[in-house]
């Protein structure tokens, strides 16, 4: 994960030369900002981000995370849950519910793979978006065109 640090992106490399105290906080070779990773999340802080969703998005998440965690127990903690919130409210929710249906079809919470990779699947469906759907309206077709018919027939035959 790479973390932002007053709008600059830091590369690994960065953090690898930074020094690391042992209250796992880290100082910024940029800015001389101290970054702390042991930060704890609360349920409160969790629904917060829900707040402004519609019960629809709500619901999915709730059963992707409720999911998820019960199969996959490294990836039940909260800083974990948080991580996975804030990444996949970017995406709209047709994108999330295509990726989570090709998630549950091809069983990967049984091989042990969690949040992060339905957030990579789910970035692939985001940019892959305009492939699959003209694929989708190639293979399926489009409705029919609607007519509107005013009741009289005309004869065009003679």
């Amino acid at each position: 994960m790479v973390e932002v640090c007053r709008n600059k992106k830091l590369s690994r490399l960065s953090w690898i030369s930074c020094t690391i105290k042992k209250e796992k906080e880290m100082k910024c070779p940029n800015c001389g900002e101290i970054i702390r990773f042991n930060k704890s999340y609360n349920d409160n802080e969790i629904s917060a981000m829900l707040i402004d969703k519609d019960e629809t998005m709500k619901t999915l998440l709730r059963n992707i995370i409720r999911k998820i965690r019960n199969t996959i127990p490294s990836n039940d903690s909260k800083s974990s849950i948080n991580h996975f919130l804030t990444n996949i409210l970017r995406y709209d929710y047709k994108t999330i519910e295509m990726a989570y249906k090709n998630y549950l079809k091809n069983a990967y919470m049984y091989q042990g793979k969690g949040f992060k990779y339905l957030l990579k699947i789910i970035d692939t469906f985001d940019k892959d978006s305009d492939k699959i759907f003209a694929y989708e309206k190639r293979r399926f077709g489009t409705s029919p065109p609607i007519v509107i018919w005013d009741g009289i027939m005309e004869d065009t035959n003679g």
